[in-house]
């Protein structure tokens, strides 16, 4: 994590995300700009939160994880999406992992502010519980995902997830580095998620290349996903 001191580029997101229209009062004074790199953990299980986050850039991956270390995949979060709001409420640690899968700008605005200026303010809390709600039907979805449809949807579903940007516009390529983290995110086995993707490079559908996956039929695989997406 690093903070970021320009004031040019958070004013720019606070514009791009009407974030100003979030609060009652103006939160301008306490807002901070950080950068998560590729592959950097925001936060995990057990984290004490002391900011409250506001994703305006780059894509996140939300996850659990169990003492054995075995993992199940929640959602992918574009901007504009929130840290912290469960914490804040429950005053609780974090209870899951979310990592950055780019480069990613968060605003954050710490605890102690929120709770001073905002924590009564009848416009913020409309706009976390829209949030919560959102983030209750993602889980709701992603569970029904993991346990009712076979690997090979779970994957289609997967891959059409992440290869969505912000924008969403899709990107054709996924770097791959580690599909025995892939295969345990998705409840899988690294031989079982082998097979899928060999019969899907034989269906003419992706391409793989042991370091990443290129897309080659978008309408194919979104009908192997259907309506279900990590997001």
């Amino acid at each position: 994590m690093k903070k970021i001191n320009d004031k040019e580029l958070l004013n720019y997101y606070k514009e791009k995300f009407n974030i100003d229209s979030i609060f009652s009062v103006d939160m301008n004074k306490h807002m901070e700009l950080f950068k998560f790199e590729r592959g950097e953990c925001i936060c995990k299980t057990n984290d004490e939160m002391k900011y409250f986050y506001l994703h305006v850039k780059g894509k996140l991956k939300v996850y659990t994880m169990s003492d054995s270390g075995k993992s199940v995949l929640l959602r992918f979060n574009k901007p504009l999406s929130i840290l912290g709001d469960v914490e804040l409420l429950n005053e609780q640690l974090v209870k899951c992992y979310v990592d950055s899968l780019d480069e990613s700008l968060l605003i954050g605005i710490k605890f102690e502010y929120i709770r001073e200026y905002a924590y009564n303010d009848p416009v913020f809390l409309r706009f976390i519980i829209r949030n919560l709600s959102f983030k209750l039907y993602t889980v709701s979805n992603a569970s029904s995902i993991n346990l009712l449809y076979p690997l090979e949807n779970r994957f289609a579903s997967y891959l059409l997830s992440i290869s969505s940007d912000e924008n969403n516009s899709r990107v054709s390529e996924i770097k791959t580095n580690n599909l025995g983290e892939m295969a345990n995110l998705l409840g899988s086995s690294y031989r079982h998620l082998s097979r899928v993707i060999k019969n899907l490079e034989m269906a003419g559908i992706i391409k793989n290349d042991k370091k990443r996956i290129a897309i080659l039929d978008f309408e194919k695989l979104k009908k192997l996903a259907g309506e279900n997406l990590y997001e």
